[in-house]
């Protein structure tokens, strides 16, 4: 660590330096000698705001006409999203000619601001993800012949891939990593850079690849998120890389192959994603042109093995249940404490699900969504299953247990995780029934003494139901039991024994940056030290849609 920590001074003093200036920069082509595949569909109402003023980078607001690249009280996630300019996606949705000015006035104000190295704004990830947004988008920021901005472009671009040649290695492990390789395989392929040395590039990325994925194709950071942007970075460099008439790895199409299906495996029933471990909703259509782009028309798999994680189908209903460790080191940065937490949808409707995931920084906000309490499961005394930190998780789980049954549709699970065994002395275990037709879903949390410890003599419980916006529920027969109503018609009912059901707020980060109000049903109690046993019930109540 601490040779680490000299080789970064020692970096930093050194592309600061006049003759570091003068090795990155040189020659620049005087054009692009292809472009780099088509960017994915942004979010119009993203660019709608900035266009009007307002650009917001990890939850924080900033003005659009001309931001302060380099705020001093910034944080990290907003410094590298703001200079990572993936919001030209969300200008070009706009697809007017306000935005596509407000988009060449950014970029040029950033070129003439740092036309040499700064840290942070130059360091791999935020690099690769720039280039690979600048390339992407030449032809919404060119304005033809004669236009000022694109000798600019090219001059910072081509110093910037340079650069990024050479510190590529130091991009901290995980997608970080994959998203500077991605920005080095556009500045080959465009031919910012020698487009002979593309070949080697693309078996970086795909060795890279392969260590980030698991046997079965998933992410190792786990959430869906996760497996929608790794998929994205490979099947667009692999476009670039064909493009350019260079070989692609065999290990690269096989990491596409593999990642595909674990893509579709997180998929709810209106196309978007399920809301566990760093992730948001995302739209069918994003997710759609990423599977298009993979190629790879494979159905997703009902388990995810490798990470953790349980899908069953049973007719028009989807359950997901989180049964997985959290990630290992390396890809915990963003890590949430969801153990045993479910989601659970109908038709294009969710009913019960997860909080998702706030602002990428170390907020507050930040921290309280990757909490227990944030997610549809069990916890004790206000305590998280692991614990949540600023880039990482200081305490995890350590042994999560699953089984799986199944006959004539209807499925099995159960769960259990030792989460709370070292400060309370319990293990939480839940099993969940779903009827092959969809219109019952029965689970049963309890609390049991763990073989070798002292359960504490009282500890408080909340067993919480987050549910999606606009499901209307009210409490009944006492709090015995709930009525749920979807936006679409359709009713169910949940049943209680063991505690009683209360109505309380809640909040959704469903959709990336922002926040809606939400409700949810939470059962709460005592368990002495014997335990307890708690059991609910989800029916779909006959006659309605």
């Amino acid at each position: 660590m601490a040779r680490a920590r000299q080789r970064s001074r020692w970096s930093d003093f050194w592309n600061g330096t006049p003759l570091y200036r003068l090795l990155i920069g040189g020659r620049t082509v005087a054009r692009l000698a292809r472009l780099a595949p088509e960017p994915l569909p942004g979010a119009r109402a993203r660019g709608e705001a900035i266009v009007a003023g307002k650009l917001v980078c990890a939850g924080r607001a900033l003005p659009a006409e001309r931001p302060d690249w380099m705020a001093a009280d910034l944080s990290q996630a907003a410094l590298e999203e703001l200079n990572g300019f993936a919001w030209l996606d969300d200008l070009a949705a706009v697809a007017s000619e306000t935005a596509q000015s407000r988009a060449r006035a950014l970029v040029e104000d950033w070129i003439l601001a740092y036309p040499k190295w700064r840290p942070v704004l130059w360091d791999a990830e935020t690099t690769g993800r720039r280039l690979a947004a600048w390339l992407a988008h030449a032809p919404f920021l060119s304005r033809g012949e004669g236009d000022r901005l694109g000798p600019m472009l090219l001059q910072s671009a081509t110093r910037q891939a340079r650069h990024l040649a050479r510190c590529v290695r130091a991009a901290p492990r995980g997608l970080p990593r994959l998203q500077a390789l991605k920005g080095l395989v556009y500045a080959h392929a465009c031919g910012l850079l020698d487009e002979r040395a593309l070949s080697a590039v693309a078996q970086r990325l795909a060795i890279e690849a392969q260590r980030q994925l698991a046997a079965d194709g998933f992410h190792l950071s786990r959430g869906a998120r996760a497996q929608l942007e790794a998929l994205s970075i490979l099947a667009d460099s692999r476009l670039a890389i064909e493009a350019a008439g260079a070989l692609v790895p065999e290990a690269l199409h096989r990491a596409i192959e593999k990642l595909a299906p674990a893509l579709r495996f997180f998929r709810h029933g209106d196309g978007g994603l399920a809301l566990f471990e760093n992730s948001n909703v995302e739209t069918a259509a994003l997710v759609d042109t990423v599977l298009v782009r993979a190629q790879w028309p494979d159905p997703p798999p009902e388990r995810a093995v490798s990470i953790g994680f349980e899908r069953v189908v049973a007719d028009r209903v989807l359950l997901f249940v989180d049964a997985g460790l959290p990630p290992e080191e390396g890809f915990d940065r963003h890590a949430h404490a969801g153990a045993l937490a479910f989601e659970l949808s109908s038709g294009k409707e969710r009913i019960v699900a997860n909080c998702g995931a706030g602002p990428q920084d170390d907020s507050e906000w930040a921290l309280a969504l990757r909490a227990t309490a944030a997610h549809s499961t069990l916890t004790l005394e206000d305590t998280s299953s692991s614990e949540p930190v600023p880039g990482g998780l200081r305490r995890r789980l350590k042994k999560v247990s699953v089984a799986r049954d199944e006959a004539d549709g209807n499925v099995w699970l159960d769960l259990s995780h030792d989460g709370y065994v070292a400060d309370f002395g319990f293990v939480h275990r839940r099993r969940i029934f779903v009827a092959g037709d969809g219109l019952d879903v029965r689970g049963e949390d309890s609390l049991l003494p763990a073989v070798g410890s002292t359960p504490s003599p009282s500890a408080r419980f909340a067993i919480r139901f987050h549910l999606y916006p606009d499901i209307q529920a009210s409490v009944i027969q006492n709090g015995a039991a709930a009525l749920l109503r979807t936006p679409r018609g359709q009713a169910w009912r949940l049943q209680i024994a063991g505690a009683a059901l209360e109505l309380g707020e809640s909040v959704s980060f469903a959709q990336r940056g922002s926040a809606r109000r939400a409700e949810q049903l939470v059962a709460a109690g005592t368990a002495g030290a014997q335990g307890m046993s708690v059991k609910w019930a989800f029916k779909r109540i006959q006659g309605e849609r």
